[in-house]
């Protein structure tokens, strides 16, 4: 029905170009990519939108996301497509809903739907159970996806930094991490501390500043006898901020937006960027990645390319517009402006493969390795570049970002 309603009003705008005297456009009959080239190699001088041959029956690709400014590609490309229609040779005509005409070149690549997911730790049992292909998702869920045998993998980096610890805002004693466990070690009773998930890249920084810093701790619901931090699950990133104002934890640990929400709203401040937390070993690292299914990687490469081109230019666009792509997200997100500028300039979004992005997923693995988070194809380990290559494969990104 949606595909008869665009294709009718369609047929109407050639008409009436028709009518004044103009020649329609010829439709492509290949929509397909030929091969994957090199961002450097594009030269493409962009024809009005209106003149790309839309493709009914294109190639379909559904890729999933998580509504916060980490995954902030997707809202970009999406809701900033005529700037990046201006700037770039690849980018996203809107068909209705959540679907989008990809296109490469002046020609259509496939059809892109984007698919909601209820928090980051779902995005790999979603993209298991076929919900979609492509998915936006955190590193410690996708590693932990694949160490049980799930046939996904990381396709590129995406985001790194963006965590925070937040404690009550009328907290005077407590102001920065130093503070945070003298706090820790004067409390007569344990500090409750708020997470979203048990497979969040933030809970496994802070399980590991805890252990640095000497702190005993348990998780809520078990035996807490003798820790000075309980940690509590609180299902989810929505629930984090109503925790904190109901009293229900102390502080919590979470990616933004939420942080930066709550400082907006008075309920809480963020008091460190947990990338600065003890050992040391986190700055700048891998938060969320993109991923795929093995089997969409095969059986639709030449798509799955083109969408990580078009990522990579949304990437780039984030960079060089922040207030632009600011307000993309603020619009897709529902949070006030002012709440994403400072959100946003927490994190940082690369997706080249660097030496350091690589380092610093080995360091994220082994922290995991050391909770007992894996038991299955990473528990043993394996040297650096064999780890790494056990759980991504960049192939399908532009040659200059491997």
């Amino acid at each position: 029905m949606r595909k008869a309603l665009v294709a009718f009003l369609l047929l109407i705008v050639v008409l009436l170009a028709a009518s004044c005297g103009e020649e329609a456009s010829q439709p492509v009959v290949d929509t397909r990519v030929d091969d994957v080239t090199s961002v450097e190699e594009v030269t493409t001088t962009n024809i009005p939108i209106e003149e790309i041959a839309i493709d009914f029956d294109a190639i379909p690709l559904k890729i999933g996301f998580v509504k916060q400014d980490h995954h902030s590609a997707v809202f970009v490309a999406a809701l900033r497509n005529e700037m990046m229609h201006a700037a770039y040779p690849v980018y996203l005509i809107p068909l209705g809903e959540n679907f989008y005409a990809l296109v490469k070149d002046n020609r259509q690549i496939a059809e892109i739907e984007f698919i909601q997911s209820q928090g980051a730790i779902n995005v790999p049992n979603n993209m298991q159970a076929g919900l979609f292909e492509m998915g936006f998702g955190g590193v410690v869920p996708f590693a932990s996806s694949i160490d049980q045998g799930n046939p996904i993998t990381i396709l590129s980096p995406l985001h790194q930094r963006g965590d925070m610890l937040v404690v009550e805002a009328g907290n005077d004693a407590v102001y920065d991490w130093d503070s945070f466990v003298n706090w820790v070690n004067t409390s007569e009773e344990p500090v409750v501390v708020g997470y979203k998930s048990p497979k969040a890249v933030a809970l496994i920084i802070f399980q590991s500043a805890l252990r640095e810093s000497g702190i005993p701790f348990a998780m809520s619901g078990g035996d807490i006898g003798g820790a000075m931090v309980v940690l509590y699950n609180a299902q989810g990133q929505p629930n984090l901020n109503p925790a904190l104002q109901e009293g229900l934890v102390d502080a919590y640990v979470s990616n933004n937006p939420a942080c930066a929400m709550a400082e907006h709203s008075g309920i809480g401040k963020c008091i460190a960027e947990l990338s600065m937390l003890p050992p040391g070993d986190f700055e700048n690292h891998p938060c969320c990645a993109i991923a795929a299914t093995e089997e969409v990687i095969v059986a639709k490469p030449n798509e799955v390319a083109a969408a990580l081109e078009l990522f990579v230019y949304a990437t780039e666009f984030i960079n060089e517009n922040p207030e632009e792509a600011a307000a993309a997200a603020s619009e897709w997100i529902g949070t006030p402006l002012e709440v994403e500028l400072v959100s946003m300039s927490t994190s940082l979004y690369d997706m080249h493969v660097t030496a350091d992005w690589i380092r610093n997923m080995n360091i994220i693995l082994d922290h995991m390795r050391g909770l007992n988070v894996f038991s299955g194809l990473l528990l043993m380990g394996a040297d650096g570049a064999t780890e790494i290559e056990m759980i991504t494969n960049f192939d399908l990104l532009p040659e200059e970002y491997r």
